[in-house]
């Protein structure tokens, strides 16, 4: 072939240059592209081509690794699958329905199903148990647990059917407790409203021997003594009464003799009510005694002390109090043991 005698123009060749350089021209041409595809050359058995690099006609000959694998079952808890195209292959979520792919949380306070504890979250979780009392510390019904000294603790075992708890040097323990004289509420009964008279009931018994009533909160809708009665006895009541007028300081003196009841136990009015008084043996088969203080809320009545008793040998259970005229609303009876030593 002949050179181009300017650039970019080229002779066309002549039937001679065709006949003498075309076998060595294509002969360079072969050798050029044997040597620029070398790659593509040989190749064992099976093999397939495979790009060696990002390098223009840079392959090699590989092994064939695509097996047989003509598709792909998924079965739970794996998703997807299929025998044709591109094959997808994932795996579902867990739950307490399913198993699959779970969530790790640190948490040791979720109500979560569906995380799962990290190592971090567990021992959290022993800490917090190590620091716990453990149950083995008590080993009987009624057992009391108190500390020795800082995370320290231990059992106190149940006291005696009427001991009391007790700490000296601060160590608790069971005591009997003292059996000094003392006033124990045995009941607090609330008045009703518009009543003229009130029951109290079951409320001497043997377990004491003395008592004390108090009643206040209330009013009468008139200005009233109140009375009391014992039992349903309607007889034998001695009582005197020694009060002062509030405005003049005069003495006015008032006995029940042989009453129907002790008839200044208290005094009301429609600003308020009081009452009180010790009531001595009423549940022992001997004369029951009072004593108490009767106060009148009216400015121009009076004030003083009182006592008396009932004159049988009745043991009772129960009182009465009314007002001698009008009806109570609202107020308190509170009845206090006195404890026998």
């Amino acid at each position: 072939m002949s050179n181009p005698t300017t650039p970019f123009s080229w002779q066309m060749p002549t039937a001679t240059d065709l006949v003498t350089d075309l076998p060595a021209d294509f002969a360079v041409f072969g050798q050029a592209v044997a040597t620029s595809m070398a790659d593509l050359l040989g190749g064992a058995s099976g093999y397939i081509l495979s790009k060696a690099s990002a390098t223009d006609m840079d392959f090699a000959w590989i092994a064939n690794d695509q097996g047989d694998i003509t598709g792909v079952t998924a079965t739970s808890p794996l998703t997807g699958g299929g025998s044709s195209g591109a094959i997808t292959v994932g795996i579902q979520a867990s739950s307490t329905s399913q198993s699959g792919a779970v969530q790790l949380s640190d948490s040791t306070s979720t109500t979560s199903s569906v995380l799962a504890a990290t190592p971090t979250a567990v021992k959290s979780a022993y800490d917090l148990a190590a620091a716990a009392i453990p149950k083995s510390t008590v080993t009987t019904n009624g057992d009391v647990i108190y500390a020795t000294g800082s995370s320290a603790v231990t059992r106190l075992g149940i006291g005696s059917a009427g001991q009391v708890l007790t700490v000296a040097a601060g160590i608790p323990s069971w005591a009997t407790p003292s059996t000094a004289a003392g006033l124990t509420l045995i009941t607090s009964q609330t008045i009703g409203t518009t009543v003229s008279s009130v029951a109290v009931t079951g409320v001497f018994s043997a377990t004491y021997d003395n008592y004390k009533i108090v009643i206040s909160g209330g009013t009468v809708s008139a200005g009233a003594n109140i009375s009391l009665q014992l039992g349903s006895t309607t007889t034998g009541y001695y009582a005197s009464y020694a009060r002062v007028t509030y405005s003049t300081a005069a003495a006015n003196l008032i006995t029940d003799n042989n009453g129907a009841n002790f008839s200044r136990f208290g005094a009301a009015n429609t600003n308020g009510l009081a009452a009180t008084c010790d009531v001595l043996s009423p549940n022992l088969t001997k004369n029951t005694f009072i004593g108490g203080t009767y106060v009148d809320p009216g400015t121009g009545s009076s004030a003083g002390p009182f006592g008396g008793f009932l004159n049988d040998t009745t043991a009772y259970t129960a009182f009465t109090i009314a007002a001698s005229t009008g009806t109570f609303t609202g107020g308190t009876i509170r009845v206090y043991g006195y404890k026998n030593s």
